[in-house]
């Protein structure tokens, strides 16, 4: 679940989460299956929206002790 990295000489945790995406057209209302249907369609990007779900897994503390440096 949890694998560790260096970063400027301090092992920091990387959390491997899974995440849900959901891709709309915010003018037609239009849900997009994913990034290249978007592309066919031609839809204007700035009438695309995106809506990401992070799902954190269980028993993990994302409310720590001590704030993120």
């Amino acid at each position: 679940m949890t694998d560790y990295k260096i970063i400027n000489g301090e092992k920091v945790p990387i959390i491997k989460c899974e995440s849900e995406t959901v891709i709309s057209n915010l003018k037609t209302g239009k849900i997009y299956k994913n990034e290249e249907e978007v592309k066919a369609d031609n839809a204007n990007p700035k009438d695309i929206k995106r809506d990401v779900k992070i799902i954190i897994p269980k028993g993990f503390d994302v409310f720590g002790e001590e704030p993120l440096k």
